[in-house]
């Protein structure tokens, strides 16, 4: 067993980080899934050119502090990597470190047979009925710029997540469940708007597909996941998935 295994969580991401700065030219990225599309047009009907929106997938390489082409850590929560870690994890261990199992394997992924990774993020800040700023330094998170959007059009994004347990403990606080992933939108004027609360009480271990509808205020939207506990003395890890097909135009004849 190495000495990074046998130390706490937090030291041991302090290693990882040191040895991964160090190592970065050796570091590859799995190339995309053959499903994924990388392009970001295609000719309509007309045989005119028409650029898609883009909702960057969470395929990508394993590790803290390592995240999908598209992806990034959230700057509107804690700065700190070590305390409150964000990065991919795969179905059965933390970042993929066989030294941090979950304590239930995480369930595959509903039509999603082909998922090897997703983004995980860490919270230990308990969730209020306001937005409580007292919570920022107390959780992560990780976000995305959606893009090619066209002002004025309605689109329907979809994406999966859950929460998992891991077996190793975080900072000497009780490990648990998260109770709610809150999703927002930033705006290129540093503005936040919430475009969905959703609880995670009966999903523990198993995945939760949800759909958010929304009109584009601007040609690129920066969308942000955070998560919550029921307690700030338990600490715990939320994950997203989003698939390569998570963007479509929608009209509102097509809504319920």
């Amino acid at each position: 067993m190495s000495l990074v295994q046998k130390l706490p969580i937090g030291l041991a991401l302090a290693c990882l980080m040191m040895m991964s700065s160090c190592s970065k030219e050796d570091t590859q990225t799995p190339e995309p899934s053959k499903s994924e599309r990388t392009d970001a047009s295609m000719r309509d009907d007309g045989g005119y050119i028409k650029v898609l929106p883009i909702f960057h997938s969470t395929f990508g390489p394993l590790g803290s502090n390592l995240y999908p082409n598209g992806w990034q850590r959230g700057s509107s929560t804690s700065s700190n990597l070590i305390g409150y870690p964000t990065g991919s994890s795969n179905f059965t261990h933390l970042f993929g470190n066989p030294a941090w199992p979950w304590q239930s394997p995480i369930s595959p992924i509903q039509d999603v047979p082909n998922a090897s990774s997703f983004l995980t993020i860490s919270t230990k800040a308990k969730k209020t009925w306001t937005e409580d700023e007292t919570s920022t330094g107390k959780r992560s998170s990780v976000e995305t710029t959606i893009k090619n959007l066209t002002p004025g059009k309605l689109y329907e994004l979809t994406y999966y997540t859950t929460s998992s347990v891991c077996a190793v403990k975080q900072n000497n606080l009780t490990p648990t469940y998260v109770s709610a992933v809150v999703v927002d939108w930033i705006y290129s004027n540093g503005t936040k708007k919430n475009a969905l609360t959703m609880s995670l009480k009966n999903w523990k271990g198993i995945w939760k597909k949800q759909a958010i509808t929304f009109e584009a205020n601007e040609k690129e939207q920066v969308l942000n996941f955070t998560a919550f506990t029921d307690s700030e003395s338990t600490f715990g890890y939320a994950h997203i998935f989003v698939d390569h097909k998570s963007i479509k135009e929608v009209e509102p004849a097509d809504l319920p």
